[in-house]
């Protein structure tokens, strides 16, 4: 009986390692550790800083790095999308590709923070502050570049199939953003919450770049030189372009979410809103990173991409179901530990953005194939549909139910886009796989 019963562990652990050698999974789940331990991370974060900052501070500083990342992520013209998709077969020039990406975006940042300065007062007339003084204008101008590279590295990593690495990186921010969180509350009372996350990201921006561009690109080279392709300029414009049409819309969908509320509703409300918005959204982030990976290992072997698609949906769903189950279940509690106040008004907002990322496993699934086939039109459309459709319905509902109407907006949305898709594109492709 205890032969057999080692015979079986020996078995389990064996089948165990296999799976986890296979780049298309030891990736996904890298990224999906990234995921889950900066989200708990993040949860911890923000569960400090309403406990050490005002109600008011954390509605500004949240609209604060809403703008920064949107208006990063506005200047990274999808760049990091294209890493993931042309490093794989870079070749030679993986180098060259990397620092012509790290230019673009940081000239690019330049100039969205210019605009989005001058301008601010029309815009978002709560944030104008940044404006006020030279200091802050340089301090956001600078975190935005260093956003930006900060961001674009993960691409770089994963296009790299080394995506062991970004929850390396990530984890060490998250942990020195919790340890400035709680010194610069003296210090910086109105500003520590932004300061935490802009000063360790500008730090940890070297120490990747020389691992990325001494060990990893090198070895890179070398291991995928029989399997390296030409790199067209033209292709990489046209992927750019139409991704980033897409993206800039998905975006605007998510990022701008804690602007519109605190301009409509006050950063007391905006507050109560991005506490549930930043964990469901964490959900949301595990079927986008995973998808990452299915975007290096079917450009690597494309003949492979229905069978990846479908075994990485399978495992998305395995990870994400029991997750959203507890969330929804645990919702009060959760939202218990920043205050009963956040628990009283987050609580049905969280538990329904947790269920709309069940349908936004099908959508993650969907965008990345056709990113692999090069079938930009389609992604733009799928987002465009998508994001649309969640922020149009969101700024209907929030005037009729408040921020439990943002929940409501991203479910039904996001799970009408999902079963056209597995009416049309995924379930053919699913059906006939090989």
């Amino acid at each position: 009986m205890s032969d057999s019963a080692s015979s079986s562990d020996v078995s389990l652990v064996t089948r165990l390692s296999a799976h986890l050698r296979t780049p298309l999974y030891r990736n996904a789940y890298a990224l999906v550790v990234n995921s889950a331990t900066t989200s708990v991370l993040g949860v911890a974060y923000w569960l400090l800083a309403a406990r050490s900052y005002s109600t008011e501070v954390i509605g500004l500083n949240s609209a604060t790095l809403s703008a920064m990342i949107f208006l990063a992520t506005l200047s990274q013209l999808n760049l990091g999308s294209a890493m993931n998709r042309f490093i794989p077969s870079a070749g030679q020039a993986t180098g060259r590709l990397v620092v012509y990406a790290y230019v673009i975006v940081t000239l690019a940042a330049l100039a969205t923070s210019g605009i989005f300065l001058l301008g601010v007062h029309i815009w978002a007339p709560t944030l104008s502050f940044w404006s006020s003084n030279l200091i802050f204008v340089a301090w956001f101008t600078v975190a935005i570049m260093a956003w930006c590279i900060f961001s674009l590295q993960d691409g770089v990593l994963i296009g790299l199939r080394q995506s062991t690495w970004v929850p390396v990186k990530n984890i060490t921010f998250s942990v020195a953003k919790i340890a400035l969180l709680l010194g610069l509350v003296q210090l910086l009372p109105l500003h520590g919450v932004f300061a935490s996350w802009t000063i360790p990201a500008m730090i940890l921006l070297v120490p990747t770049d020389l691992l990325i561009f001494r060990h990893l690109i090198p070895r890179h080279v070398r291991a995928s030189e029989s399997q390296s392709a030409p790199i067209i300029p033209g292709q990489i414009v046209r992927y750019v372009a139409g991704d980033y049409a897409g993206s800039i819309i998905s975006i605007a969908a998510t990022s701008l979410l804690p602007i519109i509320v605190t301009e409509r509703l006050g950063p007391k409300e905006a507050a109560y809103f991005y506490l549930p918005w930043t964990v469901a959204y964490s959900l949301y982030l595990v079927s986008f990173n995973m998808g990452m990976s299915l975007i290096a290992e079917g450009s690597a072997d494309p003949t492979k991409l229905d069978t990846y698609s479908y075994r990485l949906f399978v495992q998305m769903a395995r990870l994400l179901v029991p997750a959203v189950i507890i969330l929804v279940v645990g919702a009060p509690y959760i939202l218990r530990l920043f205050g009963q106040s956040y628990a009283e008004e987050g609580t049905l907002l969280l538990r329904l953005l947790s269920l709309s990322a069940l349908p936004e496993i099908i959508i993650a699934v969907a965008t990345s194939v056709l990113r692999v086939q090069r079938r930009i039109g389609a992604v733009v459309l799928i987002m465009t549909v998508s994001s649309v459709a969640s922020l149009g319905l969101s700024l209907v509902l929030l005037n009729v139910y408040g921020i439990v109407g943002i929940g409501v907006a991203f479910l039904v949305s996001q799970t009408a886009v999902a079963i056209v898709l597995v009416c049309t594109r995924l379930g053919t492709a699913w059906l006939f796989r090989h």
